[in-house]
């Protein structure tokens, strides 16, 4: 296989359903992995978002990452429910 399939490849895969954790390390989205590491960044942006005072710029900023990684969360959850 040449070289430029295989790196292809490797995009394709990295961009469906792959999640980077915190170690840099490329998961499954329906990995326990995975799942844990969103849990971990959830607690920790609203841990940060509550040191902002209500309507400011930085508040929506973490209400908006917190959006994208809940919805993250269900997707890994899912995936884990219907594996087991």
């Amino acid at each position: 296989m040449s070289t430029v399939r295989r790196y292809i490849r490797q995009v394709i895969k990295e961009s469906n359903d792959t999640h980077r954790c915190l170690s840099g390390k490329l998961v499954p989205i329906e990995s326990v992995e995975c799942y844990e590491d969103v849990c971990v960044r959830i607690d920790d942006a609203m841990e940060t978002r509550n040191t902002y005072p209500l309507q400011s710029d930085s508040r929506s900023h973490y209400n908006g990452l917190l959006k994208v990684l809940r919805r993250k969360k269900r997707k890994a959850k899912k995936f884990m429910e219907s594996a087991a």
